[in-house]
């Protein structure tokens, strides 16, 4: 393809990618990862057409300061957008470093436009290193979709490889080139250059897709009120684990508020939810983080205790009531002197089937009710 034909028509696409951003941040303005990278799409632009006018009597001052300093702005934008999309938190003291750096980037591109080769160096370099940080916010991102973000992450690196690319050529070539041409070699670094971030701003927005899509999924595999796996995820989650370790001693855990309908009756529902969300944080935080944890009705909860041996899931079990009572002796003014009673069994998923082992350990947390509440009763698996 004629090479303006191909530059004019990455551009047009830029422009058009850059539209659809900013109507996204438009529809949702808290997103404002949308918002950085439209203005990565215009600053790329904008950059991209001022450099093209380098063969023609332009000022310097246009044709490099500007087309460079909002080239090095298009790839500042993509990272600052990572980093709202990732929600990292930076402290303002970083904040301002990162600022400081980025002034001192202009002021080295203002101070040296006169000196094409060298600008375009400086351009280079600071280009490369934000595409590699851009790499490095999108492997620490929460968001894992392979594909997206696989790829992401190596046009990113591609990237910043062949800016890398551009500035060893201007360096091997300093001096020997006029100002407003290309060193030899480097058409084909501009033209990666240019299809890497088209492709760059046509897969950012499929990151925000991903993210809604991973709310949405949380969303449908929680309980509202507790936040911990809603009852048909963890039954679905036990399912699969009595699949893939069938060989591990588990232990199987039923766990229920005792007298909770006296706590709604003489306190209120909203103390009530209260109750119930305390009890399921004391239970996160007794448990380990690779144990399953599930509210499965109103006041009653359920815990997959992974590879465990019977005695410790007993003193788990004892710990936790013993926690509740001592921790839930008062829920704000109110004196509710909560406790909880547990059932739980242990076994190897492989000699019996979560459904028995489930009727086991509820069984077992009947006992526990009937043989006075804030106690645990290790049931035994028929």
């Amino acid at each position: 393809m004629h090479l303006p034909t191909l530059v004019i028509l990455t551009l047009a696409i830029n422009v058009l990618i850059g539209f659809y951003l900013s109507i996204l941040y438009v529809r949702k303005p808290k997103d404002k990862c949308f918002k950085f990278w439209a203005c990565s799409c215009a600053s790329f632009v904008f950059g991209s057409g001022l450099a093209s006018l380098r063969p023609y009597n332009i000022s310097e001052f246009i044709s490099f300061f500007i087309a460079d300093s909002l080239l090095v702005l298009a790839a500042v934008f993509i990272l600052l957008g990572l980093i709202q999309f990732s929600h990292f938190r930076y402290t303002k003291h970083k904040q301002r470093q990162a600022f400081t750096a980025l002034v001192i980037v202009f002021m080295a591109i203002l101070a040296t436009y006169q000196h094409p080769e060298l600008v375009s160096l400086i351009a280079s370099v600071v280009i490369a290193i934000t595409f590699a940080l851009c790499a490095f916010l999108l492997h620490k991102s929460a968001i894992n979709e392979p594909i997206i973000t696989n790829t992401l992450k190596i046009i990113f690196i591609l990237h910043s490889v062949i800016m890398l690319a551009q500035a060893a050529l201007i360096l091997t070539e300093w001096g020997s080139t006029e100002p407003s041409d290309l060193p030899g070699g480097s058409i084909y670094t501009f033209l990666s250059h240019i299809v890497l971030t088209t492709l760059t701003a046509l897969l950012l927005p499929w990151l925000c897709f991903l993210k809604l899509e991973r709310k949405l999924t949380l969303k449908s595999q929680r309980d509202g009120l507790t936040k911990l796996a809603n009852r048909e995820y963890f039954f679905s989650q036990v399912k699969r684990y009595w699949k893939r370790h069938s060989r591990l001693p588990t232990g199987l855990m039923m766990i229920d508020i005792d007298l909770f309908k006296v706590v709604n009756d003489n306190f209120g529902h909203a103390v009530g939810d209260r109750a119930i969300q305390k009890v399921a944080s004391i239970i996160s935080r007794q448990l380990r983080s690779h144990d399953i944890i599930g509210r499965i009705g109103g006041e009653e909860y359920a815990a997959l205790l992974v590879d465990i041996e019977k005695e410790t899931a007993f003193k788990t079990a004892q710990r936790l009531c013993d926690q509740v009572a001592k921790e839930l002796y008062f829920i704000g003014k109110d004196k509710v002197a909560l406790t909880i009673s547990i059932g739980i069994v242990h076994l190897q998923p492989a000699e019996h089937d979560y459904a028995t082992a489930y009727k086991a350990a509820d069984d077992a947390l009947y006992v526990s009710k009937k043989s006075g509440r804030n106690t645990v009763t290790l049931g035994k698996v028929i």
